[in-house]
């Protein structure tokens, strides 16, 4: 009993010390994760815009073709109809938004790289702390 009651203390100052040690690095670790607000670096393209409203109108053209050819066909031709539809938009989301999202990205890892971070994050995930980049990426993907 006695054995056993010691080996208990023993692991708990076993996993104190364990915790103690690792507590700094990790406090370290929390200076170099910064965050952004990824849509608001995408909004700050200077090609976001125009981009964004031609794919708005590619998504009305989608929905009215459609609801024009949606009476004529049974359940399988609908299906097949939504499907193509959705790949002509994806095909054009990946021609009008991927190559600013890209630039996004890059942008965000120069600020990054500027200010000293090694992760970052999106700002919906964080709760607290982290280094706010979002300033120095929207700058750099407006140049």
């Amino acid at each position: 009993m006695k054995k056993q009651f010691l080996a208990v203390i023993v692991a708990v100052m076993v996993c104190f010390g364990f915790a103690g040690a690792t507590m700094p690095s990790t406090a370290m670790a929390a200076d170099t994760i910064g965050f952004v607000n990824f849509s608001r670096v995408m909004s700050s393209h200077p090609n976001f815009q125009s981009a964004a409203a031609a794919m708005n109108l590619e998504e009305q053209k989608a929905e009215k073709e459609f609801a024009s050819k949606v009476d004529k066909l049974d359940q399988k031709g609908q299906q097949e109809l939504r499907k193509t539809l959705q790949e002509k938009l994806m095909k054009r989301r990946q021609e009008l938004i991927e190559p600013i999202q890209k630039k996004a990205l890059a942008a965000i890892d120069r600020a990054a790289k500027a200010q000293g971070v090694t992760v970052v994050l999106d700002q919906q995930v964080i709760v607290s702390g982290g280094k706010d980049l979002t300033n120095d990426a929207a700058a750099e993907i407006s140049k």
